[in-house]
């Protein structure tokens, strides 16, 4: 749980977000969010928690459970963003700015 809680501050940091404004976007309290990147409260954390922090966050929940050790890549490869936040560690923005950019060459060359 402690590896869990530091990638979740991680993110909400590098969003910008203070643990209010989280609250304000999902369901948990700013007191559980605290509790949770703190790490060391929780020995578990439920399913509808990983999926507020999901919406919350804006990041498929894959890849909160591949942080969390719950799923294994499969051998096929990752979406871009699930590579670019695992290979790289590429900041949450960079990532949906490369999505943005994907989006638009996909359009443009794709059709």
């Amino acid at each position: 749980m402690a590896a869990l809680g530091k990638y979740l501050k991680m993110l909400r940091e590098e969003l910008g977000l203070s643990m209010h404004e989280v609250s304000r976007r999902s369901a948990l309290t700013p007191s559980y969010i605290s509790k949770v990147e703190a790490g060391n409260v929780f020995k578990t954390i439920s399913a509808h928690a990983l999926m507020e922090f999901s919406r919350a966050y804006n990041i498929p929940i894959q890849i909160i459970l591949e942080r969390m050790g719950l799923m294994e890549q499969d051998d096929e490869l990752p979406g871009l963003t699930s590579y670019l936040k695992l290979k790289y560690k590429a900041p949450l923005r960079a990532v949906q700015e490369m999505e943005i950019a994907w989006a638009i060459i996909r359009e443009k060359y794709m059709k």
